[in-house]
């Protein structure tokens, strides 16, 4: 089998090499695209430095599955080609997600979709993936009505300029700390990507903000791929996302009903027995999950396990996922694996 990873050089296709080494996925040829402008780069692969290519048609030929981490723009000039020429990919970006051609998967929840004989493969926002981990197991114990989450997000979900932003910010406002008990806001660093100063901060928008509904674009994602990957057109989903100044890590805060009551005891017992989430809940020895503690990890991080006010069938929780390995490059090598299992 000979796949490709296209966007190699860029934070997630760097993590999708190392998993694809670390599982030993079963492939004779693996082939490194990206941009131009990192044409020339090599990169560490089973042992050996890999020359990393230009994304183009003929570079897919031959190429059985290819994995791809790139912006939504690009992959719409690519994929649908390569798909049409026989390759099946594994797009990392919000291009196909709603797509009707295209299956939209975390295959520890809806593994069903992977039976589709569809080309192109579409892996979830990396929020939508740490919430639903914790939500889907949830459900088929009890039963989904509603869901609220807000979501605190690392820089690195916006890629490397994203973590250059954060870096480059703490960098400028090292030894001036005291400054920002009365902070002069206006003079602070800023950058292109959060858009405001990120050290330091929390900031709730990521993404263009749709006037209308006030909602943002990635909290629209989450709305619309929750609905998708549970198979419920009609369930009522709040989200606010929130930028947070953590370089990796991604952090979700959840409130859910469900049609029956479920305690905190029994969804304990449920998300333990969940592939791919591990249960960190005993608070009052300071157990529970933080962005940190997801860092390097396939899991799910899951802890904070409690009743929702005094309503027996509401449950609060929070979730946490390494948003470069479960929220992308990991997700996406295992809808890998389950395609070449096939």
């Amino acid at each position: 089998m000979r796949i490709a990873v296209v966007g190699a050089t860029g934070a997630v296709g760097r993590e999708m090499l190392r998993i694809l080494e670390e599982r030993r996925f079963p492939s004779d040829d693996v082939v490194l695209l990206a941009s131009e402008r990192s044409a020339g780069a090599r990169l560490p692969f089973r042992g050996e430095e890999r020359p990393v290519g230009v994304l183009s048609p003929a570079a897919l030929d031959g190429v059985d599955i290819a994995l791809s981490s790139c912006g939504s723009g690009i992959a719409r000039g690519w994929v649908p080609g390569a798909a049409a020429a026989g390759t099946t990919c594994v797009d990392n970006s919000s291009a196909f997600r709603m797509d009707a051609d295209a299956e939209l998967v975390i295959p520890e929840v809806n593994p069903e979709a992977l039976a589709s004989d569809a080309r192109i493969f579409a892996v979830p926002n990396c929020t939508t993936i740490t919430f639903l981990m914790a939500v889907a197991p949830l459900h088929r114990a009890a039963g989904l009505r509603s869901l609220v989450v807000s979501s605190y997000q690392s820089v690195s979900g916006a890629g490397n300029k994203g973590v250059e932003e954060l870096r480059n910010q703490l960098d400028a406002m090292r030894g001036r700390e005291g400054d920002l008990l009365h902070p002069d806001v206006a003079a602070l660093p800023r950058g292109p990507v959060v858009g405001r100063t990120i050290a330091h901060n929390v900031v709730p928008r990521i993404d263009v903000l749709d006037p209308e509904t006030g909602d943002t674009f990635e909290e629209t994602k989450a709305v619309r791929e929750s609905r998708r990957i549970l198979g419920m057109p009609d369930l009522e989903v709040v989200a606010t996302c929130v930028r947070v100044p953590v370089f990796v890590g991604h952090a979700t805060s959840v409130v859910a009903t469900f049609e029956r009551p479920i305690s905190p005891a029994e969804a304990r017992e449920v998300l333990a027995a969940a592939p791919g989430v591990a249960v960190m809940d005993d608070p009052a020895n300071d157990v529970y999950p933080t962005s940190l503690d997801a860092v390097g990890r396939d899991e799910v991080l899951v802890g904070r396990i409690r009743r929702a006010g005094s309503r027996p069938d509401a449950l609060a929780l929070f979730a946490c996922a390494d948003n470069l390995r479960k929220g992308a490059a990991l997700n996406a090598v295992q809808i890998a694996e389950r395609l070449a299992a096939r």
